[in-house]
């Protein structure tokens, strides 16, 4: 594969997760709402397209990462090896797209992870607060 294909596949691979992880920020959206509803089977729902999405996301990534590892080959250190080094190797018209798509994608995973961690805290305080009252309810009847 000649480097402006791979730079053209890389590039490919980085639409991709910015169309998909625009679908996860949604799937997060529908999964507070389901979560703030109590609604158990949707949320169980949304789950597992979370999961089917991630590995695709995954998958990509892996993909990424060897094809830069490929093109910098012996031009960069393994440690060195990043999509700022792939950029810096383009030209300058190709560079502004390259970097405008990293920077879209870097912020749409920044976003991601703060939504999920918003979801969590909000499922961790549901799954607490249930404990506490289906614990305590063991001892509303009991014999005094």
């Amino acid at each position: 594969m000649t480097p402006a294909m791979t730079v053209r596949c890389i590039l490919a691979g980085m639409l991709g997760d910015v169309a998909d992880y625009r679908r996860l920020r949604a799937l997060l959206e529908a999964q507070f709402s389901a979560a703030l509803r109590h609604r158990a089977e949707e949320i169980s729902d949304i789950v597992g397209r979370i999961v089917e999405l991630t590995a695709v996301l995954e998958r990509r990534r892996r993909e990424r990462v060897e094809l830069a590892g490929a093109l910098l080959a012996g031009k960069v250190p393994a440690s060195r090896v990043s999509l700022q080094a792939v950029s810096e190797r383009l030209p300058a018209t190709a560079r502004a797209r390259f970097d405008d798509c990293c920077a879209t994608l870097e912020a749409l995973v920044t976003e991601c992870k703060r939504l999920n961690r918003r979801n969590c805290n909000l499922l961790t305080a549901q799954h607490d607060i249930m404990h506490r009252v289906l614990k305590t309810e063991a001892y509303i009847y009991a014999p005094a």
